[in-house]
C-alpha cells in the first residue's frame, strides 16, 4: 500500500497494482471502513479500481504514518457490505471506433462484438460523469489505448472501450474512450430525488451487453418526470430580473455540491468564488448564496422590481463600476459588455437566487442535467424578503482596488506536485516550468486546455484513479488540461500537478490566447 500527496488537502491511497476482483474486495473493505470509521476531518472519499481518494477540510490533513495504519486496518478488516445485480443492455455495434478497435486487436469486426458481448462484468467503480459505469472483465485482447486527444462531446449512451475496461457514457461529455456501440437505456436520472434512485448502475454490480441486429429497436428506460421548478414565492423587496439575452453563457452558481464525486457526480460551483464571494458580500449575503455567472459578454437582464444589485469579476452592466453593489430600477435593462479583463462574473440579489436544489445545490451543470439552464424569457427572483437596506445616504458599495487580483499582469500560478508527477522527466518539468502556456480557445466549465510544447509522460495512459477539480492533466499529445469544477471525476490521464482552489479561480479568468506560467507552492 502507497500513500501520495493529492495536493495541500487530500491523499491518495493505492492499495493494489491491477484491477482485478482481489483489488476490488479489498476496495470494498477499505470503503467499509471508511463509512464505518471516517478519520477527523473527512469531506469525502472517492474509489477506484486500485485506489481511493481522500479529501480533508482544510488544515485537517492526517500524517502519512496515521493513515497509512488506518488504511492497512480497513484492508485487513473482514466487514464488508455489498449487495449486487445483473443488469442488461442492449447495444447497436455501429460506433466510430469499431474499427480502430478490431484494428489494434487484429479481430474481424464480428469478433469484437462477440468478444465483447461474452463476458459478464463488475461495475468497479463510478466516476468521469454521474453515473458512468468503469467495468471490469474486458477481454484482454480488446485492451485498446484512449484516444491521443480526447473529443469535445461524446454522446449519452456511448459504449466504449478505454485501455482495459469498458463502459457506457451516462452523459453527453467529452471523452476519450473508443466508442464501439450505443445504448438507449439511461443510467442517470437527475429528477429521480433521492441519490439511491439516480443512478441505474451501483458498484459491485454486474452488467452484460447484448448485440441488438441492425435495425432493431430497444425501448429506452424512462427518466423521471421533471416538476417545475419551485421558485421562491416574490415578495415586495424581492428582486426580480428576466433574461432577454444569456450572451455568450449565463447560468446559476452557489458554492457547488462537494461529496458526491464517487457517484461521478462533479463538485461544480461558480468558476471563480473570490468573485461570487465578493459579489455576496456587497449585498451582506451568505457565502452559499446562489448568484449568476456571466460568461465574457453579451448578456441583457430586465429589471422587474426595483432593488440592490451587486457585480464582481469581469465586467459590470453599462454605466457602473466593475466590483460594485448599486440600485436598479423596474423597466431598466442592464447590458454586460466586454471587460477590460477576466472572463467570469457574478451578478448577486439580496438573499441570492431562490430555487429547488438538487443534491443541496442550485449550480447548474445542463450537460449532466444537474440544476436549470437558463434562456431567453427566464424569470429569476430572489430569495429573501428582507430588503437589503444600507444606510439612506449610500448609492453605491464597492470593493476596495488592493483587494482585487491583477488579471492583465498575472503572478505564476501555484502547484502542487499530481500523483503522476514522477511520470514526467526532469526535462519534462523543467519545460512544463519555464514555458509560458496558451490558454486555448477549448476552454469551459470542464476543462481549459493549454498549448505548447508537449510533455511526454511514461507511461503516457494509466488505470483510471479519482481526479480533483485543478488536476494538470496530460494526454497524449501532450498538451495539458486543468480540470475544472464540472470536470470527470475520474480519469486516466498522467496528472502532473495540482492548482488549489484559489489558484485555480485565478486561472478561470484567463482568456483564451492569453500566457500563464507555473511555480511549484511553497512548502509543496
Amino acid at each position: 500500500m502507497t500513500l501520495t500527496r493529492y495536493g495541500p488537502d487530500a491523499w491518495l491511497i493505492r492499495f493494489a497494482d491491477s484491477a482485478d476482483e482481489a483489488a476490488f474486495a479489498r476496495s470494498r473493505r477499505i470503503v467499509t471502513g471508511l463509512e464505518r470509521h471516517p478519520p477527523t476531518g473527512l469531506v469525502e472519499f472517492v474509489p477506484a479500481f486500485t485506489t481511493v481518494l481522500l479529501r480533508f477540510a482544510a488544515g485537517t490533513s492526517p500524517g502519512e504514518n496515521s493513515l497509512r495504519a488506518a488504511a492497512e486496518a480497513w484492508a485487513a478488516s473482514s466487514e464488508t457490505a455489498l449487495a449486487s445485480r445483473v443488469v442488461e443492455f442492449p447495444v447497436h455495434y455501429a460506433g466510430l471506433d469499431l474499427d480502430r478497435v478490431a484494428a489494434h486487436a487484429r479481430l474481424p469486426r464480428d469478433e469484437v462484438i462477440a468478444r465483447h458481448t461474452a463476458p459478464t462484468y463488475r461495475v468497479h467503480c463510478l466516476g468521469f460523469a454521474p453515473g458512468f459505469p468503469y467495468l471490469g472483465g474486458l477481454d484482454p485482447r480488446l485492451h485498446t489505448p484512449r484516444l491521443a486527444s480526447p473529443r469535445p462531446r461524446v454522446p449519452a449512451g456511448s459504449v466504449a472501450i478505454g485501455g482495459e475496461h469498458t463502459g457506457v457514457y451516462s452523459i453527453a461529455s467529452p471523452g476519450g474512450w473508443n466508442l464501439i456501440g450505443h445504448t438507449a437505456e439511461t443510467l442517470f436520472d437527475p429528477h429521480a430525488g433521492a441519490v439511491e434512485t439516480m443512478f441505474r448502475l451501483r458498484v459491485g454490480d454486474h452488467v452484460r451487453w447484448r448485440a441488438l441486429p441492425a435495425g432493431e429497436t430497444s425501448p429506452a428506460t424512462r427518466l423521471t418526470e421533471s416538476t417545475p421548478e419551485r421558485l421562491a414565492r416574490p415578495t415586495s423587496s424581492a428582486v426580480r430580473l428576466r433574461i432577454l439575452s444569456p450572451g455568450i453563457g449565463a447560468s446559476r452558481q452557489d458554492l457547488g455540491r462537494p461529496g458526491f464525486s464517487r457517484f461521478g457526480v462533479p463538485p461544480g460551483g461558480a468558476m471563480d468564488p473570490a468573485a461570487a464571494a465578493w459579489a455576496n458580500r456587497l449585498l451582506d449575503n451568505p457565502a452559499a448564496a446562489a448568484g449568476l455567472e456571466l460568461c465574457l459578454q453579451g448578456q441583457r437582464l430586465e429589471v422587474l422590481t426595483a432593488g440592490w444589485l451587486a457585480v464582481a469579476g469581469s465586467t459590470a452592466p453599462r454605466g457602473r463600476e466593475r466590483n460594485s453593489a448599486f440600485r436598479v430600477s423596474a423597466g431598466e435593462v442592464l447590458e454586460f459588455p466586454p471587460g477590460p479583463a477576466g472572463v467570469w462574473t457574478y451578478l448577486a440579489v439580496p438573499g441570492g437566487f431562490g430555487g429547488e436544489p438538487v443534491l443541496g445545490s442550485l449550480s447548474a451543470n445542463p450537460r449532466a442535467g444537474l440544476g436549470q439552464a437558463l434562456g431567453v424569457g427566464e424569470i429569476l427572483t430572489g430569495a429573501s424578503a428582507a430588503p437589503f437596506q444600507p444606510p439612506s445616504a449610500v448609492a453605491s458599495r464597492r470593493v476596495v482596488e488592493r483587494e482585487l487580483p491583477d488579471w492583465k499582469h498575472p503572478a505564476p500560478l501555484q502547484i502542487w506536485p499530481g500523483p503522476q508527477w514522477a511520470a514526467f522527466s526532469p526535462a519534462d518539468r523543467t519545460r512544463f516550468f519555464a514555458e509560458a502556456w496558451t490558454v486555448s480557445s477549448q476552454c469551459d466549465r470542464v476543462g481549459y486546455r493549454l498549448t505548447g510544447v508537449p510533455l511526454h509522460p511514461e507511461p503516457a495512459q494509466i488505470l483510471s484513479e479519482p481526479v480533483l477539480p485543478g488536476s494538470i492533466q496530460v494526454p497524449a499529445n501532450g498538451q495539458p488540461i486543468v480540470t475544472q469544477p464540472d470536470g470527470p471525476t475520474l480519469g486516466g490521464y498522467p496528472k502532473l500537478g495540482l492548482l488549489a482552489p484559489a489558484e485555480l479561480a485565478r486561472l478561470a479568468q484567463f482568456r483564451s490566447g492569453q500566457r500563464v506560467r507555473f511555480a511549484l507552492a511553497a512548502g509543496a
